[in-house]
């Protein structure tokens, strides 16, 4: 079913990778200077895509293509559809979430490298700006040692992306503990920039995107996306 819905959104929508220096001076005709109004009206009603200047896209951005406004119009709310799944899961699990230990034990810190495979998405939008995998640096102190270890707080979360496309930027993150403080549960907050064309109309855009994966001390660094 996933090879089946996957083969109609190549048939409608046409990703390439080309850089921004496309933008730089298109032939935009009178009939896609009328649907930048509707564009605009749609990012405006939705908190998933925000649209910037054409200029702003870095290098090698990725671009993706859309026939008509109601072509795009769709893809946002099937974005929305999407991300609202992810929170409901979300939702559900943290309740057997544990808050953080209080101890008057010493504690150490240190940081951890971890490389996080993102979740394939199935929207022609985040799966045109999704990298690969994200590398993360999180910072923590904890008490005890061998596997009596457990996390005392998290310090820091920072992360970044050499996979293709290299457009992450995060903005934030929240972060739960679990099974008695020996795991982390962690929300990246963020955002990834592409290239979107409306018919004959080019604009530039962030798409909002959120990264979750759960880290037990002791385990793994190589992680992959809930």
């Amino acid at each position: 079913m996933k090879k089946l819905i996957l083969s109609l959104f190549l048939s409608l929508f046409a990703v390439s990778a080309i850089g921004s220096t496309v933008f730089a001076s298109p032939e935009v005709n009178e009939a896609s200077k009328e649907i930048l109004p509707k564009i605009e009206s749609i990012a405006n009603n939705s908190d998933y895509i925000d649209l910037i200047d054409i200029n702003e896209l870095p290098e090698g951005a990725p671009v993706i293509n859309f026939d008509t406004v109601e072509d795009f119009e769709q893809a946002i709310k099937e974005l929305e559809n999407e991300d609202t799944e992810l929170n409901l899961y979300e939702d559900t699990e943290s309740s057997s979430l544990s808050t953080p230990l209080i101890t008057t034990m010493a504690t150490s810190s240190t940081t951890d490298r971890l490389e996080v495979w993102v979740k394939p998405s199935l929207n022609p939008i985040k799966s045109a700006t999704q990298p690969v995998t994200v590398t993360v640096d999180l910072s923590y102190r904890y008490n005890g040692s061998g596997s009596s270890k457990t996390f005392s707080s998290i310090t820091g979360v920072s992360s970044f992306s050499l996979a293709f496309p290299t457009t992450w930027v995060q903005t934030g993150y929240s972060s739960f503990f679990y099974n008695f403080n020996k795991g982390v549960t962690i929300e990246l907050l963020g955002y990834n920039r592409l290239g979107i064309v409306i018919g004959e109309q080019p604009i530039g855009a962030q798409v909002k995107d959120e990264i979750t994966f759960s880290y037990a001390l002791g385990g793994s660094k190589t992680l992959f996306e809930k």
